[in-house]
């Protein structure tokens, strides 16, 4: 029921969400190692490995904590060497990429998916 899951999510994080960057439930995110070059693909479920992060508003109640992005933090390991990726990524409240740091290698891509 797309429609059902896109209106519940409107209702809860309102309108700034209404475009479909950031809905799929998971991301596919390669890297490249900076020491074999190796590829490194994995994927990632949004629901479990997103971390909330918070920031206090005014509310009606005084100060109330509201949702102001998401944290990854990521360790990466490939098949050729035994060097760890390190990567952090930062999402807005929508769940779209904002920012990103990487120890030991390089971003490729990251996409959404099902």
């Amino acid at each position: 029921m797309p429609g059902l899951f896109e209106k519940l999510r409107e209702v809860v994080l309102g309108s700034r969400c209404l475009d479909s960057n950031g809905t799929a439930p998971a991301l596919m995110i390669t890297v490249r190692c900076k020491h074999c070059g190796e590829e490194i693909s994995t994927r990632v479920e949004k629901a479990h490995a997103l971390q909330e992060q918070y920031e206090m508003v005014a509310g009606d109640h005084g100060e109330e904590p509201e949702i102001s992005g998401y944290l990854l933090q990521k360790e990466i390991l490939g098949e050729k060497c035994q060097r760890l990726i390190h990567l952090i990524m930062h999402f807005d409240p929508c769940t779209r990429l904002l920012k990103h740091e990487i120890e030991g290698g390089e971003l490729v891509e990251v996409t959404d998916s099902d």
